[in-house]
């Protein structure tokens, strides 16, 4: 990343600071969405697009993070930063579970994604079934005192998830995962311990989709099992790293402003049809660019450093 790079990325960071000053209340809602989906896809691709196991169940911790906090500050009267603490040591835990199980044995990665998402799906049926935290009905908040709470939050999430991966993508750590991305079997011969890589990615992951899921369900002041283990979670997460650019830093951040804008924009001028064009224009490119926006950006920024190669030295000849 370099200098140019870090400078627009502080310049964007200051500006959405002072955005909520002079925003409307529907343009505060749409950020806060915009940030929930960074932090989403950056989380995923946090576990996923760099050890190379894809999860079609990653929702399932958006989930327990929202029900932990619904639980703690709703039934236990809990204060809400002890809520969000619950939110993301629940998730964790969960995730350690897991990962004890998939992570430590060489589980093909077409099974891992089948069994998250089987995982998530069971997690949402218990819920639904037990009386005591509201069963199928959900429970109930408090609403937030302002939507700026959920904006900042959220903002400041969506920052430390993607200055998390540009650490890790710098560091040993990173080259450890890389060798993990390229060949398992190969990166633990060679003494990388590819099980810790693994698990501590997947807790980290975890515990920033619970965090997720707790303020979320707290802007909603409403969680339900339906709501908070839906499917959708998960694949939206997935389909915003891949069309950004899996195993980047920037490519979940450019994939989830860019797959909201197109959402918002073809909901209001064609509702009618705005799911299938949406669909057809993320299939088009993940086709046409496998690598994402961020490898369209980058083709257009090494044709341009060239045109402007070729311009300086014309008048040398």
């Amino acid at each position: 990343m370099g200098a140019a790079m870090k400078w627009a990325i502080a310049v964007v960071v200051a500006v959405l600071s002072v955005l909520p000053w002079w925003a409307s209340s529907y343009h505060i809602s749409f950020f806060v969405s915009v940030f929930m989906y960074v932090v989403l896809a950056g989380s995923w691709n946090l576990f996923s697009g760099m050890t190379g196991y894809a999860s079609l169940g990653q929702g399932i911790f958006f989930g327990i993070g929202a029900y932990a906090f619904a639980v703690s500050t709703v039934l236990l009267k809990w204060h809400p930063l002890a809520g969000f603490a619950l939110a993301a040591a629940v998730p964790a835990l969960g995730a350690l579970l897991l990962g004890s199980v998939l992570l430590t044995t060489r589980i093909r990665v077409a099974y891992f994604a089948i069994v998250m998402l089987g995982f998530n799906e069971i997690a949402k049926t218990i819920v639904a079934n037990i009386k005591a935290i509201g069963s199928s009905h959900g429970l109930t908040f408090a609403p937030l005192s302002s939507n700026l709470v959920a904006y900042y939050f959220l903002l400041g999430l969506a920052i430390g998830v993607t200055a998390l991966a540009y650490a890790i993508k710098q560091s040993r750590w990173g080259l450890g995962l890389s060798a993990i991305l390229a060949d398992e079997v190969a990166a633990e011969v060679t003494g990388i311990g590819t099980v810790a890589h693994k698990m501590v990615m997947f807790v980290l992951s975890a515990i920033l989709i619970g965090l997720t899921g707790a303020m979320i369900a707290w802007y909603w002041s409403y969680v339900d099992p339906y709501m908070a283990f839906d499917l959708a979670v998960s694949f939206d997460m997935l389909v915003m790293a891949v069309f950004g650019g899996v195993g980047t830093v920037m490519g979940p951040v450019l994939g989830a402003v860019v797959m909201s804008v197109l959402k918002e924009g073809l909901s209001t001028t064609i509702p009618q049809f705005h799911t299938i064009i949406f669909g057809a224009l993320v299939l088009v490119l993940i086709i046409w660019c496998p690598g994402g926006v961020i490898q369209v950006v980058d083709v257009l920024r090494r044709r341009l450093q060239g045109r402007r190669t070729r311009v300086a030295r014309e008048p040398a000849k």
